[in-house]
This record gives C-alpha cells, sequence and structure tokens, in this order.
C-alpha cells in the first residue's frame, strides 16, 4: 500500500536536495547498483562459483489492485509498473535515472521543464514511443471525465488542477505539450527545482491514444490483451489474485544493459506460513513481505527498509450514520484514542522494521541548515509511550461534551482495513489497548480485499479506517493531499488554519521560511487529530542467497530489478 528503510534516510533526505541553477540533465550511462542500498544480507556475498545464471526468478508477492495506470492509486501497483513501463525517469535505488528521456532542460526559475527522448524507443507491438504518448497519459490523468484519483499528484503543473475542475475546459491552456515527437515540455504554476523526481516517484507512464480508445479507458489494464508494454518486461500470463508471468521486453531501450533476468514468476500467497514454507523449500526465490513473526526465524534471509510513508488512522467525520459522526467530529474523543495507545510497543511487537510515529513530517526530511526537520521543528503530539491519563481526561471531556454517562454508551464504530495478517495484529493490538486502557468495546475490525478496502476508503464507507499514504518528494506533499478536498479529503475533516498554512508553505521559495510554515501546519493537523499517524512505513523481504541485486527502496515503489541475478 501507499508506500512507501533506516538506511535510506540519507537518501530520502536528498530528495530535497535542490539543483543549483538552470541548466541540462542528461544520461550519464548504463544505471550501476547504488552505493547506499539497504540492508540486504541475502546474497550478499560471493556467488557459489560451480552455480549458473538462471534465466528465473520466482517470487512471493503482494499482488495488485489495479494496472491501470489511469486509476491505479495502490504502491502494489506501481511495484509492477516499474517493470512494465517506461518512465521519463526513473529511481534506482536513491538516484534518478534517464529513461525514455536522454535528458531534460529547466529555465532560470525551474517553472518549465523539457524532456528530449531517446531515438527508437518502442511500444511491444512494435509502434515508436512519442513525446505525444506522455501528453496523453497526462490529459487522461487530468480529464475530469475519466475520474483518476491520482489527478491531484500533478496539480503543480499549470491550470492542471482547474483543468481537472472543470473551469478551464479547453486542453491546450494546460502545461503539457509535445513540441514534436521526441520534445514534451511542462510549463508549472510556480517555481518547483524537484519535479523530475515528482515523475520519478509518481510515474507518468505514456499512454497511447488509439490503444486506450480501442480497448477503452475504463478496461485499460484490466487483462494482458488491454495492456500495452513499454517497459523491460511484458506480461505473458497473468490470474488476478493468483499468478503474473513477465518476460524480458527486448524492445526496452536498455534491455542489453539491464534487467538480466529473463523470465520473473509471481505468485499470490496471502498464507504466511505458506509463504515461508514455499520458500524453505526452494519453490521462491524471494518474498516480497515476510509477516512479522518469521523475522528472527528468516534473519540471515531478511532484506528490510523503512520509510516512505506512513500508516495511518482516519476519522471521518461524516461517519456511516449520525450517532458516529456526532462521536468521531469530537475532537477530544479522536485525542482520547490518539494518545490511548501505545505506538513504540506496539510497532516493536507488530512491525519491528517500521518506526513509531505522532507526527506527519518523515523523520527522512532535512531541515534547511541540513539537520532533520523532525529535530529543529519540533511538534507537540502524542507521546510514542502513549499517556493513559491524559488520554482518560480528553475521554471525560468528550463524554460529557456529547451526553453519555459511560463508555458503554458509546456508538458502534467500523475500523475497516485490507486483509492482510499483519493489519489484523497490528489493529487488534490497538484495539485491545483501548479496552484495556480506556474501557472503550465499541470499536470493531472489519477486513476486505484490498480492492474493496480501496473502494470503501474512497466512498467513505467507513467510520475509522487504518492505510498507508506516501510521503512524496516534500513535506507539504503528504499535507496537501489531506487539505480540504484534497486527493484523500472528501469531507472527512476540515480546517481552515491548516489550509491556509500549507498553501502558504507551498508557495514560498524561502526554505526557511517554507519550513516554518510547515511546521505550523504539522501543528494544527497534531492538534485536529483528525488522521492519526502509527508508524512510518517498514517492510522485509527473504531472499536466498544465491541471489543478487534485489532491490526494493522507500524513496519509489518499484520491483527495482535492474541488476537482479539468480545463481542457481
Amino acid at each position: 500500500m501507499k508506500k512507501r528503510a533506516l538506511a535510506l534516510f540519507l537518501a530520502c533526505g536528498m530528495l530535497l536536495g535542490l539543483l543549483a541553477g538552470c541548466g541540462t540533465y542528461q544520461d550519464s550511462g548504463t544505471p550501476s547498483s547504488p552505493a547506499n542500498s539497504p540492508n540486504n544480507t541475502a546474497g550478499s556475498g560471493e556467488p557459489d562459483s560451480t552455480a549458473t545464471v538462471s534465466s528465473d526468478f520466482t517470487m512471493a508477492y503482494n499482488g495488485i489492485v489495479t494496472l491501470n495506470p489511469i486509476m491505479s492509486q495502490s504502491s502494489n501497483d506501481v511495484n509492477v509498473f516499474y517493470l512494465t513501463q517506461i518512465q521519463l525517469v526513473r529511481y534506482y535505488g536513491d538516484q534518478v535515472q534517464m529513461d525514455a528521456a536522454e535528458r531534460f532542460d529547466t529555465n532560470d526559475d525551474y517553472t518549465v521543464y523539457t524532456f528530449h527522448l531517446r531515438d527508437g524507443l518502442t511500444w511491444s507491438d512494435g509502434q515508436p514511443i512519442t513525446a505525444a504518448d506522455f501528453e496523453y497519459a497526462a490529459y487522461c490523468l487530468l480529464n475530469p471525465d475519466m475520474g483518476s484519483p491520482a489527478a491531484y499528484s500533478w496539480f503543480a503543473i499549470k491550470n492542471s488542477s482547474a483543468y481537472n475542475s472543470g473551469e478551464v475546459t479547453d486542453w491546450a491552456d494546460v502545461g503539457v505539450k509535445a513540441l514534436d515527437d521526441k520534445t514534451i515540455e511542462f510549463t508549472l504554476e510556480r517555481p518547483l527545482s524537484t519535479f523530475e523526481k515528482t515523475i520519478a516517484v509518481k510515474g507518468l507512464y505514456p499512454l497511447r491514444q488509439d490503444f486506450v480508445e480501442r480497448v477503452g479507458s475504463d478496461k485499460l489494464g484490466s487483462s494482458v490483451d488491454t495492456i500495452l508494454f513499454s517497459g523491460p518486461y511484458v506480461i505473458t500470463d497473468w490470474v488476478l489474485e493468483s499468478t503474473m508471468e513477465l518476460k524480458k521486453n527486448d524492445l526496452y531501450w536498455d534491455s542489453a544493459n539491464s534487467f538480466p533476468t529473463q523470465n520473473l514468476h509471481f505468485v499470490e500467497v496471502e498464507d504466511a506460513n505458506t509463504k515461508v514454507a514455499m520458500f524453505e523449500n526452494g519453490e521462491v526465490d524471494a518474498i516480497e513481505q515476510v509477516a512479522s513473526q518469521y523475522y528472527d526465524h528468516l534473519s540471515d534471509y531478511l532484506y528490510s527498509y523503512t520509510g516512505g510513508g506512513f500508516m495511518l488512522l482516519w476519522f471521518n467525520q461524516l461517519g456511516t450514520n449520525e450517532e458516529a459522526a456526532r462521536l468521531l467530529s469530537n475532537q477530544n474523543f479522536r485525542q482520547a484514542l490518539n494518545y490511548g495507545f501505545d505506538r513504540a510497543a506496539t510497532v516493536a511487537a507488530v512491525n519491528p522494521v517500521a518506526s513509531p510515529s505522532s507526527r506527519l513530517v518523515s523523520a527522512a526530511f532535512p531541515a534547511p541548515n541540513g539537520g532533520k526537520f523532525v529535530d529543529e521543528y519540533p511538534v507537540n503530539s502524542a507521546p510514542l509511550a502513549g499517556d493513559v491519563d491524559k488520554a482518560k481526561e480528553y475521554l471525560d471531556k468528550a463524554l460529557e461534551e456529547l451526553n453519555y454517562s459511560d463508555v458503554s454508551e458509546l456508538p458502534e464504530l467500523t475500523l475497516i482495513t485490507w486483509d492482510a495478517s499483519s493489519q489484523k495484529l497490528l489493529l487488534e493490538t490497538v484495539i485491545d489497548q483501548w479496552k484495556q486502557n480506556l474501557g472503550i468495546n465499541n470499536i470493531q475490525l472489519n477486513q476486505y480485499v484490498i480492492g474493496t478496502a480501496i473502494g470503501a476508503f474512497y466512498t467513505l464507507d467507513y467510520d475509522i479506517f487504518c492505510i498507508t499514504w506516501e510521503t512524496d518528494v516534500l513535506p507539504t506533499d503528504i499535507m496537501e493531499a489531506m487539505m480540504t478536498g484534497g486527493e484523500v479529503n472528501y469531507g472527512i475533516w476540515s480546517d481552515p488554519e491548516f489550509d491556509s498554512l500549507v498553501q502558504q508553505a507551498v508557495s514560498e521559495l524561502d526554505p526557511v521560511k517554507q519550513a516554518e510554515l510547515t511546521s505550523q501546519a504539522e501543528q494544527v493537523f497534531a492538534d485536529n487529530a483528525a488522521i492519526l499517524p502509527m508508524y512510518e512505513n517498514g517492510n522485509a523481504s527473504a531472499v536466498q542467497s544465491y541471489v543478487d541485486g534485489f532491490q526494493m527502496t522507500a524513496i519509489s515503489s518499484g520491483y527495482q530489478f535492474n541488476q537482479l541475478v539468480v545463481h542457481k
């Protein structure tokens, strides 16, 4: 899920490094393994000299939600898009690498970015990839009739928000232009020296208009036959919630120098015990996500990273009924839940590769002077160990304000998440603490398959929801998504002061003033307790010792198998 490694905190911080001056940025050669890769003891030694290089790699993977790039909002999908679709630029480790573009230019104030495409880029059906395909992709994401939930990610582009809202109706007025077959230009609403990183993180995957119109934008990515591939691999077979088969795409521009493994076999396995048994039996070469109870058991094979996003509890103040809405609209009740559980102990017990947090700014982001933002700009938020006495004070105030004589009178609330065993363990642990510490027994956990759960999230069919959201490139990115009417805020809460501070921070060019405004906005967010950060994401994979080059990072989701080699 929305994403989103301790070893990558420095790398994540590099996302904010400003490029000095305008200029041209071009390909520096074939990508190589980054120096600052995540902790990976698996496959870190010399391969067996008697082993042969296998053309196949098999992994127990987390599955996907949709392979429609217009509608996708899950990092699970982005993992597969990394393998199957080209980008103008893409991340490999902590570095932005040129991909479809061989170079890009910026003007003096970073309001215009011009990307120059390589020669000979080709779709999987042999047709040329042109700049018009990238412009059409932007059009699909921003066209209000197509209803992309990812449109908000591209509102830095001039008139994109107005076009998406219908205020501007002519696409020619939006700041995306294919100047010719090999040149695409982006004009921004305001100076932004990190826009290439936004492209690399968010993924602007080309779409060919004739193909999309033939299969239908609503059917795009629903089967192998409704996907046109442009990246390192093509999908040859796909059974939803079961298996996916990928074969190397010889038409990809860098096929000869990267992604050396010919065939990738992904199998979706829900049961944690079965995954481990398959790994130990050699049926899979890797497990994408290992359940925490197996960390010690598989310690010699773990590849772990922390960062990239937060696990959050979202309170829907509209509620699923009038009583629930009244309760969740009470700030003291939300703060009672906020202070009423121990984040540190919970995370240590259920997800030790994650980092407990009650803040909205990642510990990875630097302050203007080079230190950590979270150190330089402290926020008064719930202590990581919780504070039961203070939680009880908040609860007593809430009961009085709402005219309840006892917690037993509180209406039932539904807490929804997706159907992962790790989510069940996490939320049952938190709910039990609320029961033990505050006597609250009215919260019911419901888990659904991931697509159904995300559907409930966007239709507001929940009282409390638990899901991750990525931190993106700047500290304000996640805040923009949570503003009134933001990407993930369809009325669940609203605070004019928060909205104003975020808007000011986004527009501020002075880094110190921007940091001060960001800190003030974070404090308002913490005071509201409308959305509760629980921890910064962490993930542990298991990788066989004969596998080299396995890489996933917190900076940008993706199966970064650029140098994956199986010695078997």
